[in-house]
């Protein structure tokens, strides 16, 4: 395990975020999500969800919170607490509180004959249930899933982070209790602490409760589906605006130029209301209610995710690839990448200015070369127009999937 710690005297709070990497599996998604909430609400020691809340109650209102996401080709565990720095407290043993508590969350599960509770796995299935639903009743949310699901060759990419429903209902405690010792044994694990704390005794804590091994594992590339040509796909659903999602793919190497120029690509297509598709497609031609573009910027995937007239969608469509093609051509003044450059640098900064956005910066490095926040600005300010329309004549438009109630009766 990685120790990282930055001392700063800018919160008032000491945050502990704890990350475990594995590689991403359609089969163990869903039991990774599931083991997530269920550690984070009950342990041996706090049986039921209220002594857990009387728990956080007595550690001075402290917050614990554990979820999975997928990021760039790993899918990811996060189990963190956030408490009062204890130098404003008279109690001088909170931050060792918070450790204690954490090794409970991690080496002393609620389990019964290597068994998660079956009563506690119940209601979680019926969580993710309800989350599965809420995706679907969201057009926007449920047609870039299944852009996703058209796009990708590997089924763990095809899916929420909470993974297959169908998996996550045949989910069994035995099954969750697997996937925790097999998270214990074999995930890459990051210990991030963020707040003005001495480090001798973050370190001394760290290794007395928290005391992981150190892997490294391995993650495959992301395998899109091989197409010749552009792939379209039209789903006929009641709406009453089509919904339009397009994925690109472009030749990304991080920390390379490519990766930088990027970014502001995507700034500049798509990114802020300033952006060519902003004020292009949705203000002068009026062909979408809303449009923007957002990137996975390691693995050099693009999307565009528009809710557009039924009449207009194969124009909207036509008018987005000219968008792009713009870039390409270097159809854009210095103006607007400056003011890319802009939000960026100030977005990341912001970023810094947060426990959070310090935790999650840190570890997106994990993923590759270290970059640190002077470097990655330095990278950001060096990008020149040229660079963006080299990047963008790597790209390419992979699929265009489309949610629409024309056909429909």
């Amino acid at each position: 395990m990685t120790i990282n710690l930055l001392n700063t005297d800018k919160f008032k709070t000491v945050s502990i975020v704890l990350k475990f990497k594995a590689p991403l599996d359609i089969e163990t998604m869903s039991r990774r999500a599931i083991l997530s909430k269920l550690i984070q609400k009950t342990t041996a020691k706090y049986a039921d969800e209220q002594a857990m809340i009387n728990h956080l109650a007595y550690l001075y209102g402290a917050h614990l919170y554990s979820h999975v996401i997928k990021q760039n080709n790993a899918h990811v565990l996060t189990v963190g607490i956030d408490i009062i720095n204890d130098k404003y407290l008279n109690d001088e043993d909170l931050l060792e509180k918070a450790f204690q508590l954490l090794y409970e969350v991690i080496y002393a599960p609620n389990v019964e004959d290597e068994s998660f509770r079956e009563d506690l796995l119940a209601t979680e299935k019926h969580l993710f249930k309800n989350k599965y639903d809420a995706i679907k009743e969201n057009l926007g949310q449920y047609g870039f899933y299944q852009l996703l699901k058209t796009m990708f060759e590997d089924e763990s990419m095809r899916n929420p982070s909470f993974g297959d429903i169908q998996n996550l209902e045949l989910v069994t405690g035995e099954e969750v209790y697997q996937a925790y010792k097999s998270m214990l044994m074999d995930d890459e694990a990051h210990l991030y602490i963020v707040g003005d704390v001495d480090e001798s005794r973050v370190a001394k804590l760290a290794k007395e409760y928290l005391d992981l091994p150190e892997n490294k594992i391995d993650l495959k590339p992301v395998n899109l589906k091989d197409i010749h040509t552009p792939q379209t796909v039209v789903e006929h659903i009641e709406t009453k605006q089509a919904r339009i999602n397009m994925g690109y793919k472009l030749n990304v190497k991080h920390p390379e130029k490519s990766y930088y120029a990027f970014i502001l690509l995507n700034q500049i297509f798509g990114g802020d209301p300033s952006s060519l598709l902003f004020t292009n497609v949705r203000e002068k031609l009026s062909l979408a209610y809303q449009i923007h573009s957002q990137i996975d910027a390691r693995s050099g995937m693009l999307y565009v995710l528009s809710g557009v007239n039924q009449d207009k969608r194969q124009q909207a469509i036509d008018t987005i690839n000219d968008e792009f093609e713009k870039i390409r051509q270097g159809d854009f003044d210095n103006e607007l990448l400056n003011t890319a450059k802009r939000m960026i640098i100030n977005q990341k900064k912001e970023s810094m200015d947060r426990p959070k956005g310090f935790v999650e910066i840190e570890f997106s490095n994990t993923f590759g070369a270290h970059v640190d926040e002077g470097e990655w600005i330095k990278g950001i300010q060096a990008i020149t127009k040229k660079d963006i329309i080299d990047v963008a004549h790597t790209g390419a438009l992979h699929t265009v999937y489309c949610l629409t109630s024309e056909g429909t009766e």
